[in-house]
């Protein structure tokens, strides 16, 4: 005998899994699992004015401007405990700390914005890996037991600059590409790029000549073979992974070393921005032909109106979403990743950090101000406001999982609930 529902309780039934919100669970490195900045969790909570997310928790961390990752309901950040720089542990249902692991001497940048690490770890099958200022690497078992430690500065032979004018330190977040940990130690005679081996910490390859910069690498397959991408001091490099052959050099940035912002590859064309004067670019890069041995950097176009400083840019159907401004003027423009084309531009309130969640920015002000905004090309529109909910210096990249928002200040973690 068949059984059927009524239909109004099939209606129910459908309805309630047609609701249900997609949730990626695990923020496993900076910028999210793509490395992008991208939430692709669906269903969230944009109506802040009727309900306004709530805040699950808000606890004490220490100083630092690293963000976090989130696997497995846990927490890992880097912060200062008293006299030292600190990998740290918290439970994500409550922000209880459940271990952190002592690194090495707190760090105080040369213009005291703050103490701390700056680097984000990055996790990967079972193990933490963690950069600190001054070059220590550290391999953790999620339980906080150390596997290895090296030394990106001693291990390669580059100088270590922090001090002079790259005074933040050691402030790139680590990669896991394959068997490899990679780093950026910035030496300028073949020791700019380093990989150690994940399991072992033996150090596998050097490669490149350039200073050190304070971005992120990526990765990024084009034409078929995967490039690790990486922003010097001077330049963007395209490095096969493996090996650490470098594919192809583009000069690019200035001596200020003035971005924190990850490169972004999108469309088939890799985004780049930094600040001081050095602007926007959009590259194309090409395979190798039967008359050209080696890859091809070309400029789609480049522009000096786009420059960013800290946070990395969204790119979202055809648009770049990004902060322009340095010292001052600091403005939240719309631009064209086809020419470059500023669909729109607002004056925002200092430095922001930025994440895409489902056709919207979410804006983290440095002091504290979150403000939920469209994410379209036709003018600039605010959808939700949440203020004074951090202290400055609130610089940390927020972070997202399971429908949860991960906000930083110098002294906090809160984590906010962005579920219907």
């Amino acid at each position: 005998m068949r059984h059927f529902l009524p239909r109004t309780a099939c209606c129910t039934f459908l309805l309630f899994f047609i609701n249900l919100p997609a949730v990626a669970a695990d923020w496993p490195q900076f910028l999210g699992p793509n490395r992008d900045g991208i939430v692709r969790d669906k269903g969230l909570n944009f109506d802040w004015k009727t309900k306004p997310p709530a805040t699950l928790w808000k606890v004490p961390l220490g100083n630092g401007f690293a963000s976090v990752i989130i696997v497995d309901n846990k927490i890992y950040t880097g912060a200062k405990r008293e006299t030292k720089d600190a990998v740290v542990c918290l439970d994500a249902k409550d922000g209880k700390e459940l271990w952190h692991f002592d690194v090495a001497p707190t760090y105080l940048d040369k213009q005291k914005h703050g103490y701390g690490p700056r680097s984000t770890p990055v996790h990967h099958q079972g193990k933490v890996y963690a950069l600190f200022p001054m070059g220590e690497l550290v391999c953790l078992t999620t339980a906080g037991k150390q596997v290895w430690h090296a030394n990106i500065f001693k291990d390669t032979g580059a100088k270590n600059h922090a001090g002079e004018k790259y005074y933040w330190g050691a402030s790139m977040s680590p990669i896991v590409e394959g068997d490899l940990v990679i780093v950026q130690p910035g030496g300028t005679d073949g020791n700019s790029v380093a990989a150690y081996h994940k399991d072992t910490g033996k150090l596998v390859w050097k490669a490149g000549s350039d200073p050190m910069g304070y971005a992120s690498p990526i990765t990024a397959t084009i034409a078929g073979k995967k490039h690790l991408i990486v922003p010097t001091g001077q330049s963007v490099l395209g490095v096969e992974p493996a090996k650490g052959e470098v594919l192809w050099r583009h000069a690019f940035g200035n001596e200020f070393n003035a971005t924190a912002a990850s490169p972004v590859w999108a469309d088939n064309v890799l985004f780049v921005s930094a600040a001081y004067g050095a602007g926007s670019a959009a590259l194309e890069i090409l395979p190798p032909d039967k008359d050209k041995k080696t890859w091809t950097v070309r400029e789609k176009w480049k522009q000096k109106k786009m420059q960013t400083l800290m946070a990395t840019s969204m790119v979202l159907d055809g648009h770049i979403y990004g902060f322009s401004g340095d010292l001052s003027a600091f403005l939240l423009r719309c631009v064209s990743l086809t020419d470059g084309e500023i669909k729109w531009e607002e004056r925002m309130p200092g430095r922001q950090g930025l994440l895409a969640l489902d056709g919207h920015l979410l804006c983290v002000g440095e002091r504290g101000d979150i403000q939920l905004i469209e994410a379209q090309p036709r003018s600039f529109a605010v959808k939700g406001e949440l203020p004074k909910l951090l202290a400055y210096k609130a610089w940390s990249s927020p972070a997202f999982a399971d429908g949860k928002l991960y906000l930083r200040d110098q002294q906090h973690l809160v984590c906010l609930d962005l579920r219907k």
